[in-house]
């Protein structure tokens, strides 16, 4: 089967388990087009699928904050509203995508993360850095890109999965897939619920959780031209308390959905034409308030190949549509955004460069012209280093136009990013890495009171400048794998001296895997340093272990149990919410 298309590239992992840890994988999201890592002239990490398969995580956000450089805040349990950091910036500074589509909020600038279930996941690339001159507004933190279970290189495979454990939790899965020489099918479907604990640490009432997930994906082969469809989404019932402690609930419904025609016209020109649909919906259950977004963008995508260089030209035209019906506040957005970039990626002996620029049109925030260089320089003997400089941008959400508070007039947000960064291979066992950031952001949007006790709207008035220096290493071998991580930051705002809320000066975190015959043996390990929050509160430092274990019953079946926050830490994420206590899981795993 041809493997040349974009949506395939996205899906496709380097054999094993432990093939995926000893060979430099493909990534897509430094570029536009399957690079290697080592190639990415960038601070990039990747969760691969047995990452995913051996943490207890409900949720893609607490599957990223075991990862330098990511921080959540979180309002209680499962389903309850998340937040995610990237070095220091703000939740919405972080662009969120499925299988390369976008899928932030058009109401409030982020992805509603809390809805992701791991269980249809394959693997995400997280690009830490601004990156809008590749994907747009909102990349000025970083880059998650969530990719889809896609159908292997077998004719046909098919599993499933059941796991039940503490809180009355209960998770199933199943997928399957067929490939063939000119095309492939694949299915997957997930289901959890759980009974939940109290969010608020002033209330004892449990609130519940259930997601049920689906991906779909097809495509097939006509000579030079490739033909994708995919389709993938979660809904679902959150319970949750209001600022009073009241029980309510609400229905969410997030989806994406494409169709790809690629034509590899020439052995040096690749052409691709993408529409795409996405839906983030939550409907209150004890009232008629609602936020609706339905965003839909036709991209037209060119790749050409110049001996050892690659040229990406691309534009791409999006209609948004958003409504609010709430108490407060009600409006109904209809916007149109015009989007066109350009990408030149040079390699000359040892040096390796990248440039690209974006321009975006926006019918209500203006437009917006953005860069960025990255260079590269290899030493040799397993020394690569790499210096980048870029501008990146964020257009004000719909609720900061338009909400409680909203101003019409607000521009894009801005930033101004530098990085340093060191990669030394030891051995082709061992490897060191180190990077230096500097992220400063203008025209940040606050919320400024105009006239007291009440009256206010937003304004561009903030500045923030966040320095910071990541240092990794890591270690694999046929039985044992180990990532070491630590993130120093200064995440500040410069108009007041103060540090940005729920973000920590300093984390420290681990991964171990450790294979024994048909055992294997894992942990991951976070801590966080203090962290300030709103109303003057300091956020205690913690630390944070879970651990899982599996045993191989034969090629086909496996058993594994899971242990999240093993040593019982008592610690927030956000003052005033309860965190997950100590919970244990159970489960088994077919898989052909």
């Amino acid at each position: 089967m041809k493997i040349n298309s974009l949506p395939l590239a996205l899906a496709m992992t380097l054999g094993t388990a432990h093939a995926a840890d000893t060979l430099e994988p493909l990534v897509v999201t430094a570029t536009g087009y399957p690079t290697h890592l080592d190639d990415t002239l960038a601070s990039m990490e990747i969760i691969t699928a047995e990452e995913i398969r051996r943490s207890p995580a409900t949720d893609i956000a607490d599957l990223l904050k075991f990862h330098t450089g990511l921080e959540i805040g979180r309002n209680g349990g499962p389903g309850q509203a998340t937040s995610l950091f990237i070095r220091g910036t703000e939740s919405d500074h972080n662009l969120v995508m499925i299988d390369g589509v976008p899928i932030n909020s058009g109401s409030v600038g982020s992805a509603a993360l809390q809805h992701i279930d791991p269980q249809n996941i394959e693997r995400i690339e997280i690009y830490k850095g601004p990156r809008s001159t590749l994907w747009g507004s909102g990349a000025i933190g970083g880059v998650i890109n969530i990719i889809t279970r896609k159908a292997g290189t077998q004719e046909f495979s098919y599993g499933g999965t059941l796991e039940g454990g503490s809180d009355n939790t209960w998770r199933a899965n199943a997928h399957l897939g067929h490939a063939a020489d000119n095309y492939h099918l694949s299915a997957s479907a997930s289901y959890q619920e759980t009974d939940g604990f109290p969010p608020l640490a002033s209330s004892n009432i449990d609130r519940g959780y259930d997601n049920t997930s689906f991906n779909l994906a097809a495509g097939f082969d006509a000579g030079i031209h490739h033909f994708n469809a995919s389709h993938w989404q979660t809904r679902g019932n959150n319970e949750y308390l209001d600022y009073f402690g009241t029980p309510l609930d609400q229905d969410f419904l997030n989806s994406r959905s494409s169709l790809n025609w690629e034509a590899a016209f020439t052995d040096a020109w690749t052409s691709t034409l993408e529409l795409a649909h996405v839906r983030d919906h939550i409907d209150q259950n004890q009232s008629s308030d609602s936020v609706h977004t339905d965003r839909t963008e036709l991209s037209w995508r060119n790749r050409i190949t110049l001996n050892r260089d690659q040229a990406l030209l691309g534009i791409k035209g999006s209609n948004e549509d958003v409504t609010l019906d709430g108490a407060f506040s009600s409006y109904d957005t209809d916007t149109d955004i015009l989007e066109a970039w350009g990408q030149y990626d040079l390699v000359r002996g040892t040096h390796h460069a990248i440039a690209g620029i974006r321009y975006l049109d926006h019918e209500d925030a203006g437009s917006k012209f953005t860069w960025s260089l990255n260079y590269g320089y290899d030493f040799g003997q397993g020394t690569r280093a790499w210096a980048s400089a870029a501008t990146a941008f964020r257009v004000p959400s719909a609720n900061e136009r338009y909400g409680f508070g909203g101003n019409p007039d607000l521009e894009p947000e801005e930033s101004t990013s530098y990085e340093l960064g060191l990669k030394h291979r030891l051995s082709s066992s061992h490897e060191l890495s180190a990077s230096l950031y500097r992220n400063d952001i203008d025209n940040m949007i606050q919320w400024v009171l105009v006239t007291p006790p009440w009256f206010g709207y937003n304004q561009n008035v903030a500045e923030v400048r966040i320095d910071g220096l990541e240092l990794g290493y890591d270690y694999h071998s046929d039985d044992l794998t180990l990532h070491l991580g630590g993130n120093w930051q200064n995440p500040e705002d410069r108009s007041t001296g103060e540090r940005l809320l729920r973000r920590a000066e300093h984390s420290l975190n681990a991964q171990v895997n450790y294979h024994w015959g048909a055992w294997s043996l894992g942990g991951d390990l976070l801590y966080s340093g203090n962290r300030k929050d709103f109303g003057g509160i300091t956020l205690d430092s913690y630390t944070l272990v879970n651990l899982n274990a599996s045993y191989q019953l034969n090629p086909n079946w496996q058993i594994f149990a899971k242990l999240e926050n093993a040593f019982d830490e008592d610690y927030e994420l956000a003052s005033g919410y309860n965190t997950q206590e100590r919970a244990g899981f159970l489960g088994i795993r077919y898989s052909h």
